[in-house]
């Protein structure tokens, strides 16, 4: 399936459909008389670049580790929350609402839908058509109105934030983004949303309208009337000049930005739409999934059967392309990165900020991007990565004094490298930068990202730099110390905790970052230290739960908890390979059925991930379980991913990508193996041009068993279930 569709408009966020070009995004409602539309601007951030190391981290370091050595855990969770602390990140930003006012009376036949296939979202009733689309090519949206009667219409605009309207030959919403907005769940700020510096970054929403109607302009409102048709062409501009300039804040200047792209765009509907519709295409066609199930039923129906846990393949499959959609319409060349909402977010102080993520979730909005052969979206992704590269060094070196660089897990658009405040179980990660690190050098082994090659490798080496310095030997092992595994606790002596020394997470980190930089540099006096700590790492070891998050087995106080940050090193990490390494791979399955069946809450990243994990661990009735229950509690009726208690977060939505990849192929040492964990429920079904390191590889499969494969370079394939007298391309050999 490649279309969402509605019988009835949306009436709140959550209900409205996204499209976007990768800078502009936007909500649309499909109103009948009223028509909401609600832009983001990518660039569109609360602050500015600010100095957020913390000298007073390092001068206590080495006595958190002291504590930590000696067993007093609880002692250096105090101490770290006190003194290794940083500021909180800043806030993606709503821009503001275009508001449509038509004066349709009586309207039959209602029908709005999104075609994943071209990227248009369609309102029909009564001979009236309005289509809307936001193009990557000329950076606009473009909404087209017909009717077969003369109809009239009213146009006004609002933002969340400080702004006005400028009425000149178009409508001109402009304001400027608070200097602060502190995270949603800080509940006693005094002044959580702050404009007292004046130096938050200015924006603009410009719409200028044609129409075979009567156009005036008044002081705060466009109206047109008497019309057949309307098209109206909006633009998104912001004071951002980059992640460590000061954004501008002169709202004149972001109008003129708008008004320079309007004035260079050729104003022809039908040009703007096969321009936008042939640049997409190009991206999305490349790869294609069907599970062979047709059905007629609405998207509203169909997640209304989920939720009574009929959960119909149709709907994994529309759910797997609209994850491609967004990938698409949300990160593009030149844009920002995916945040926690992509580039769709309502509030001024959105769920976590809306930012990025990185002990997990802004690593997941990409991991099904090249295998799903979406390489043209991930430039955002290893920009972001680099530039919080580039301003970790100086977090490493005066919180760590380390060489090479260090994010810790929240990051906005100024990129914010060092810790927030809070418990020690997210608020210290110095890991993570080696995580993304990691992330991006995978994409770059699964291929097509050779122009990114000088950053990808530049990041690895100063990923390896910073593990060089940070490592620190105890009983003969190389460790991390202090050592957290996202967001859990322990318990050690009667009391909670949640800081030790070499957690599963961080070795497993470690290691695939040491191992990728050797794979790069394989000589020099870095890759001499870097050998002898690989060497020497703490290593994996079963506990009572399977694989040990710890480094003894303490008793775990969230039976099943969210994060699978343990099994990292299996996935989305490869230093745990299914059946070069067995008796980790037992462990790790352990784990992982310990957590999902002690599991109570239905987490849409949480889900993916599981996902993912059960496909690698080659189960697909367990995937497929998983699927079952994400499908039926998970996601809105809009298709968007819930983070309980109802916010949404989109990695559910881009993670599902992943995890159905993962349930389709497997690649180990080079050697390629498909369908690993097919559920029975899809005995038939197609894959078209994914990309599995360097090689794009197109199969179908009946009744459970492949019945053709081609691939346009030489590949092996092993335990693959194949059908007598499958057709095998020239390039393949099965072993």
């Amino acid at each position: 399936m490649e279309k969402l569709w509605y019988k009835k408009p949306a009436m709140i966020w959550q209900q409205a459909l996204p499209i976007g070009n990768g800078f502009t995004g936007v909500m649309v409602y499909g109103g009948k008389r009223k028509e909401k539309l609600c832009f983001n601007d990518g660039t569109l951030w609360s602050g500015y670049p600010k100095d957020q190391t913390n000298p007073q981290s390092l001068r206590f370091l080495n006595k958190v580790r002291e504590l930590i050595f000696a067993g007093k855990n609880t002692d250096a969770m105090t101490l770290t929350e006190e003194k290794l602390c940083g500021a909180y990140s800043e806030a993606f930003m709503p821009l503001g609402d275009l508001n449509l006012k038509f004066n349709n009376k009586f309207i039959k036949n209602y029908k709005r839908e999104l075609d994943l296939s071209n990227a248009i979202h369609t309102v029909s009733f009564d001979g009236t058509t309005r289509e809307i689309l936001a193009s990557f090519p000329d950076k606009v949206v473009a909404y087209r109105i017909t009717g077969k009667k003369h109809f009239s219409m009213k146009l006004s605009a609002n933002s969340k934030l400080k702004s006005n309207i400028v009425v000149d030959e178009a409508l001109n919403l402009t304001g400027n983004a608070p200097d602060y907005a502190a995270p949603n769940y800080l509940r006693t700020e005094k002044y959580p949303v702050r404009y007292n510096e004046g130096k938050g970054m200015s924006f603009c929403l410009r719409t200028e309208v044609e129409s075979d109607g009567k156009i005036k302009y008044g002081k705060r409102t466009v109206k047109v009337n008497r019309a057949k048709a309307v098209t109206l062409y909006m633009t998104t501009a912001t004071g951002f000049a980059g992640f460590d300039k000061m954004p501008e804040t002169s709202r004149k200047e972001s109008l003129n930005q708008c008004k320079e792209k309007l004035s260079k765009l050729n104003k022809e509907y039908e040009v703007i739409k096969a321009k936008h519709t042939a640049d997409y295409r190009l991206i999305y066609s490349k790869h294609k999934l069907s599970l062979a199930e047709n059905i007629d039923l609405n998207t509203n129906d169909l997640v209304k059967l989920a939720k009574k846990g009929e959960v119909k393949t149709a709907l994994v499959e529309l759910f797997y392309n609209y994850g491609k959609y967004m990938t698409i319409a949300g990160s593009r060349k030149g844009g920002q990165a995916l945040n926690l909402q992509g580039i769709w977010n309502k509030s001024v102080r959105p769920p976590w900020s809306s930012n990025y993520t990185t002990n997990i979730n802004a690593e997941m909005n990409y991991w099904g991007t090249t295998t799903s052969n979406l390489a043209d979206c991930i430039e955002p992704y290893i920009n972001l990565v680099y530039e919080i590269m580039l301003a970790g060094k100086k977090t490493a070196k005066v919180n760590y004094d380390c060489g090479g660089f260090t994010c810790n897990h929240n990051v906005d658009i100024w990129r914010k490298t060092a810790p927030v405040q809070g418990a020690p179980a997210y608020m210290y990660a110095p890991l993570c930068g080696a995580w993304l690190s990691n992330e991006i050098f995978e994409h770059y082994q699964n291929g097509g990202l050779e122009s990114y090659k000088d950053k990808i490798f530049e990041t690895v080496k100063e990923t390896a730099a910073f593990l060089n310095d940070y490592l620190i030997e105890h009983d003969g092992y190389f460790v991390t110390c202090p050592s957290a595994s996202p967001e859990a606790d322990f318990i050690v002596d009667g009391k909670r905790s949640n800081l030790d020394y070499a957690s599963a997470f961080e070795m497993g980190v470690t290691k695939q970052a040491l191992k990728n930089y050797l794979a790069i540099y394989p000589d020099g006096d870095l890759a001499e230290n870097v050998k002898i700590k690989l060497a020497r790492l703490y290593p994996y070891k079963e506990g009572t739960t399977g694989i040990l998050e710890w480094h003894k087995d303490f008793p775990i106080e969230d039976k099943g908890h969210r994060h699978f940050s343990p099994l990292y090193g299996f996935y989305p990490g490869r230093v745990i390979k299914f059946y070069s390494n067995s008796k980790e791979t037992q462990w790790v399955n352990k784990l992982f059925r310990y957590r999902t069946e002690n599991s109570g809450q239905y987490i849409g990243w949480s889900a993916a991930w599981a996902i993912c994990l059960a496909g690698r661990l080659h189960d697909g009735e367990k995937a497929m379980q998983v699927i079952n229950g994400m499908l039926s509690h998970s996601i809105f009726y809009n298709l968007f991913g819930i983070h309980p208690p109802l916010l949404f977060q989109i990695d559910g939505n881009l993670g599902f990508i992943a995890g159905i990849n993962e349930m389709l192929v497997y690649t180990e040492n080079g050697i390629i193996e498909l369908l690993p964990a097919l559920p029975k429920d899809w005995p038939t079904g197609e894959v078209k041009g994914m990309i599995v390191h360097g090689a794009e590889i197109s199969f179908k499969w009946a009744n459970g068993k492949v019945i053709n494969i081609t691939c346009g370079k030489k590949i092996k394939i092993m335990n693959t279930p194949v059908m007598n007298g499958c057709k095998v391309g020239e390039n393949i050999e099965l072993i």
